[in-house]
C-alpha cells in the first residue's frame, strides 16, 4: 500500500498514488509541483515512517502541508520557505526541523532526539514530549517546547530562542550555551524574568500563528 498526497480541494483536486519505495526525493518532488501550482493545503497520506518528508523545501509559497501519521527521521529538515507551515498530526522521529532556517515545523506528538539540531531561523513547536537533545547548537529562530523536556536541552545553544515549560526542563539545559535565550515559562504562559519582554513578545506571535493547529 502507499500514501497519497492529497492537494486541496479549493484548487483543481487531486491525488497522486505514489507506490511504497521510500523515495523521498521522489515524494518531495511530487510535493513541489503541487506547491507550485498553487495548492494551499497539501497533506501527505500513509506516510508512516518515512524519512526527510518536506525536507530541503526552498520557496516563496503560502501553504500548510500536514504529515498524517508518525514521521521519520529529519522531517522538514533544511525547510526555507517562510510561508509555509508542516504540520505533523502525530510523532516525529530523530533530527525532526535539523537545520530549519525560514517557515515553520508544528509537532502535535512527541519529536526524537535532537529536535530542531542546528536550527538557524523559523518556527519549531512541539506539543509533545521532546528528546533528551533538543536544540542541539541551535543558532536561531525560535523552539516551543510545550511537553516535557530532554535534559540536555539547548546543548551548545549559541543563538535564538528556545521555550520550555516550568517544571518539565531537564537538569543540564543550556549546557555548553555561547548565547542565544533558554526561556522558562510558567505554566500560565507567563515569562516574568527582566529584559524577556522581547522573548514573551515572540512566544506569543508564534503560538498565535500556529493556534489552528495547536487546538485538538
Amino acid at each position: 500500500m502507499g500514501f497519497e498526497l492529497d492537494a486541496d480541494r479549493g484548487r483543481d483536486s487531486s491525488k497522486v498514488s505514489i507506490p511504497e519505495i521510500r523515495d523521498y526525493q521522489r515524494i518531495n518532488a511530487e510535493l513541489v509541483q503541487k506547491l507550485d501550482a498553487g495548492h494551499r493545503r497539501v497533506s501527505l497520506m500513509g506516510a508512516e515512517g518515512q524519512r526527510l518528508l518536506a525536507s530541503g523545501l526552498t520557496g516563496g509559497w503560502e501553504a500548510v502541508i500536514e504529515v498524517q501519521g508518525h514521521a521519520g527521521p529529519e522531517l522538514a529538515a533544511g525547510l526555507n520557505a517562510p510561508g509555509v507551515r508542516v504540520v505533523c498530526f502525530g510523532s516525529a522521529a530523530d533530527g525532526a526541523g535539523q537545520g530549519l532556517a525560514a517557515g515553520m515545523l508544528i509537532v502535535r506528538g512527541d519529536v526524537g532526539v535532537a529536535g530542531g539540531y542546528a536550527q538557524r531561523g523559523g518556527s519549531i513547536i512541539v506539543v509533545g514530549d521532546a528528546g533528551a537533545r533538543v536544540g542541539l547548537e541551535q543558532s536561531g529562530g525560535s523552539l516551543i517546547l510545550l511537553g516535557e523536556v530532554g535534559q540536555l536541552a539547548g546543548e551548545r545553544q549559541s543563538g535564538g530562542y528556545l521555550f520550555a515549560i516550568e517544571g518539565r526542563v531537564g537538569a543540564y539545559r543550556s549546557r555548553g550555551g555561547r548565547g542565544g535565550e533558554f526561556v522558562v515559562v510558567s505554566r500560565r504562559g507567563e515569562v516574568g524574568e527582566v529584559g524577556q519582554v522581547g522573548a514573551k513578545r515572540l512566544l506569543g506571535d508564534v503560538l498565535k500563528r500556529a493556534e489552528p493547529w495547536l487546538i485538538f
